[in-house]
């Protein structure tokens, strides 16, 4: 079995940034290829959808080597997302941060789904926010936390990063 994924991107010059430390896609996602040559011919070659995370690499080697995963790893084994009706229940959305103690660089932490992006710098008051929508806005070029008809939205992601971060032991 073969799992090729890469670091966190670096933004190559996208945006004018440099490093891996934001909340935009550029920094956030990561290619991820997972090869295994025991599966059938049709469960092969597939591109899905579904987000995956670097938590999930684990679980998916322990699985692969008929390992049970302990029950307080993050992650789930990526094989179920290829399992006829199993993909049921999986992620749509995950918490995420950047709590690296850099002079230049703000911490911050958010909640990514399928359509929104949510992300608060927390460093300054008032915390800076930023809201995107990915259906409308794929490079999240428009921060819409300060547009009134998107004010339920940010109110929502708020408490769901609140959440999130109480969930996981976060705290700023």
């Amino acid at each position: 079995i073969v799992i090729f994924c890469g670091d966190n991107g670096y933004y190559a010059g996208s945006r004018g940034f440099a490093g891996k430390w934001s909340h935009y896609e550029e920094s956030l996602r990561v290619p991820l290829i997972v090869y295994d040559p025991r599966l059938p011919a049709a469960r092969r070659g597939q591109v899905r959808r579904e987000m995956a995370l670097n938590v999930d690499v684990a679980p998916t080697m322990l699985a692969a080597a008929g390992i049970k995963t302990p029950s307080e790893v993050q992650g789930r084994s990526l094989f179920t997302l290829i399992q006829p009706g199993q993909r049921q229940g999986w992620r749509s959305e995950f918490f995420c941060e950047h709590l690296f103690d850099h002079p230049t660089i703000p911490k911050w932490e958010g909640v990514r789904g399928e359509r929104w992006v949510y992300a608060r710098y927390f460093q300054q008051q008032p915390p800076f926010e930023f809201l995107h929508d990915l259906q409308t806005d794929p490079d999240q070029r428009r921060n819409l936390a300060r547009d009134p008809k998107h004010a339920d939205t940010l109110a929502k992601l708020q408490r769901r990063c609140n959440a999130l971060r109480k969930k996981y032991g976060g705290s700023y």
